[in-house]
C-alpha cells in the first residue's frame, strides 16, 4: 500500500524511486505485492537530480532505487526484493524450492542485467554524444537491445518450460 499524504510518520520505508525507472518500478511491485507501506520520494533522473550531493549522500551510486527501511539504505532492485522477501512475511516473492527459486533469479536477471543497463538512461546519453546519434540513431540502438534481450528470455523461458504464478 502506498502511503498517503500525512501518513509518513507511521511509514518506516522510503523509497528513492522515479516512475519511469524499471528497476525502481520492480521494487514498487514488490512492496505493493507484499502490502507494505512506504513514502515514495521521487528523484527526476532526466533533471539530474541522482546526480545532486543531496541524493548522493543517500545512495552513492547515484541510481534508484534505493530503499530506506530503519535508517538503513538498500541499493540495487533485486537485492532490494530480495531483502524484502526475506524480512517481511507475507506472500512470498521467491518460491520455496532451491531449483525454482534459482530460475526466478535467472530470469529476473535476463531483465536486470542483460537488457536494462543497455537501455537505461546513462547509457543512452552516452551513446547520443559519444557516437553522434540523434534521436532516431538513439532509438535504434534501444530497439535492438530490447529485442535481443526479450529474445534471450522467450528462449529462457521455452527451454525450462515452467509455468505458473512465479
Amino acid at each position: 500500500m502506498l502511503c498517503g499524504a500525512g501518513c509518513a510518520a507511521n511509514v518506516e520505508m522510503k523509497l528513492y524511486t522515479f516512475f519511469r525507472s524499471s528497476a525502481s518500478f520492480r521494487v514498487r511491485i514488490a512492496l505493493n505485492y507484499k502490502g507494505l507501506k512506504y513514502e515514495p520520494a521521487g528523484v527526476n533522473l532526466p533533471k539530474g537530480e541522482h546526480l545532486d550531493s543531496d541524493y548522493k549522500s543517500i545512495n552513492a551510486q547515484g541510481l534508484v532505487p534505493a530503499l530506506e527501511d530503519g535508517g538503513r539504505i538498500l541499493t540495487q532492485s533485486l537485492a532490494i526484493m530480495e531483502y524484502l522477501d526475506e524480512v517481511h512475511p507475507g506472500p512470498k516473492l521467491l518460491p520455496a524450492d532451491p531449483l525454482d527459486r534459482a530460475y526466478v533469479r535467472a530470469s529476473s536477471q535476463i531483465i536486470a542485467c542483460e537488457i536494462h543497463p543497455l537501455n537505461n538512461l546513462r547509457t543512452r546519453k552516452y551513446i547520443r554524444s559519444a557516437y553522434k546519434l540523434d534521436d532516431e540513431g538513439v532509438n535504434v540502438w534501444y530497439r535492438h537491445w530490447i529485442v535481443e534481450g526479450f529474445r534471450m528470455l522467450e528462449s529462457f523461458l521455452a527451454e525450462n518450460g515452467k509455468h505458473g504464478k512465479y
